[in-house]
């Protein structure tokens, strides 16, 4: 029989492609859907004479959409995940374009509700499912490293837009953004492959597989009808403890990180401080993506969510005394940007840990949707609590409740395996 020539393991330049082209998606959804609350609606609401608060409960709302279209693609992405992570970024592309133009606040709200159901589709969708195909079994350390995308936003993006909306203005900053989206989607169309065997390569890089072998598993993988529908997926309280565990810390998350520059401005803080303490927050963030990877490849999932969720609380607890103490800012963001680094690649891992490759899509489509509508409710309370004490409040009673569900999860796997071909490969390894 004729053998594969790829002879890497998870980190073959075939693999490092596809990490690098997901970590891209994760970062532009975090950008365009996620990271529009601390810089780029008040300043557009500035420009037009809206209500900035108003704009935020509009992009919380788009954040959940990004998780409720999870329900719509999660089926749809199991046969060609490429193709759909294209259209969704053409889509999104069109939509900012629009966003930077429109002066009227219908047409922005609805560009915004668009563009978070478009990132639903290419990134909390497709980059997904596109890990669980080509890493079954490395998921948790491939995530650590792909998710430090979205952690990226705070470098690449959050401190630079209002300088870029001040030399080329607001539509014309959206432009140039649409262009780079646009540019990945022409990527994903034409060289990214659904699945490893279809790149001529093997699940987890791993050698002692024929070609054969590989083509045949992606047809498989193709026609492959999963058992787990979504009623059944329902009515399953672990998949629920799971959901809700991650999703909730995600709320937790979310409100922090969207709140952080408005927050650290009310309480007396320059704009200047307020924006160097965010950004520093992220080289904690990039370690916390790597570390919790590696710390879920090696210890398992559960271990690494409650760890996640405690390294939270410790952030959650700082964030009381932010508005007295600078050294108490300086804290709570580096804590909680270190705990945050983990948020999305945990929920995807335990989807990959309880159901496998086969299954993903189908599990994924109840506990991603379920996970990320929480993590855009993060974004949408901001705007309706009173005081950020009182969100601080909220946050802390959450993140109690989460550790004590993620403690309850019974992680045992109960997809269909993989054994067969990767037990093979394994062992001639």
């Amino acid at each position: 029989m004729e053998t594969t020539k790829q002879k890497a393991r998870w980190y073959g330049p075939k693999q490092i492609g596809m990490i690098v082209f997901t970590g891209i998606l994760m970062l532009i959804d975090a950008c365009i859907v996620g990271g529009s609350s601390n810089t780029v609606l008040p300043a557009i609401a500035e420009a037009r004479g809206w209500d900035a608060n108003y704009l935020i409960v509009w992009a919380g709302i788009a954040c959940i959409l990004d998780g409720v279209g999870v329900l719509i693609w999660a089926r749809l992405s199991r046969k060609n995940a490429k193709l759909l992570a294209a259209i969704a970024l053409f889509a999104q592309a069109i939509c900012l374009v629009i966003f930077g133009f429109t002066t009227n606040l219908a047409i922005l709200i609805i560009m915004i509700i668009l563009m978070g159901i478009s990132g639903s589709a290419f990134c909390s969708t497709c980059v997904n499912t596109l890990t669980a195909n080509w890493w079954p079994t490395k998921k948790g350390v491939v995530l650590g490293w792909s998710t430090m995308g979205i952690i990226l936003m705070s470098v690449v993006y959050v401190p630079y837009i209002p300088s870029a909306y001040a030399a080329w203005g607001i539509g014309m900053t959206s432009v140039y953004l649409a262009i780079f989206i646009a540019i990945m989607g022409a990527i994903s169309l034409l060289f990214v492959k659904d699945t490893p065997e279809a790149a001529g390569t093997t699940p987890d890089g791993l050698t002692g597989m024929d070609l054969a072998q590989v083509k045949d598993i992606t047809r498989q993988l193709q026609e492959y009808k999963s058992p787990f529908t979504f009623k059944k997926m329902i009515s399953s309280g672990n998949n629920w403890l799971v959901a809700l565990s991650m999703g909730l810390g995600m709320t937790v998350a979310m409100s922090f990180i969207g709140s952080a520059i408005p927050a650290f401005l009310s309480f007396g803080y320059d704009y200047g401080t307020a924006a160097s303490v965010f950004a520093v927050g992220t080289f904690p963030a990039l370690v916390g993506s790597w570390a919790m990877g590696m710390i879920d490849q090696k210890f398992g999932t559960k271990k690494a969510t409650i760890m996640w969720l405690i390294l939270e609380a410790i952030g959650v607890f700082f964030m009381f005394f932010m508005a007295k103490s600078l050294a108490a800012v300086w804290i709570a963001t580096c804590v909680f940007m270190f705990a945050n680094g983990a948020a999305k690649n945990l929920t995807a891992s335990y989807v990959a840990t309880l159901y496998g490759r086969w299954d993903y899509p189908a599990a994924f489509q109840m506990i991603g949707t379920i996970a990320y509508i929480f993590c855009g409710a993060g974004v949408m309370i901001i705007g309706l609590f009173p005081s950020y004490t009182s969100l601080y409040i909220f946050d802390a009673v959450v993140i109690v409740i989460c550790i004590i569900m993620a403690a309850l999860v019974k992680p045992h796997f109960i997809g269909k395996p993989d054994t067969e071909e990767i037990a093979a490969a394994t062992v001639a390894e």
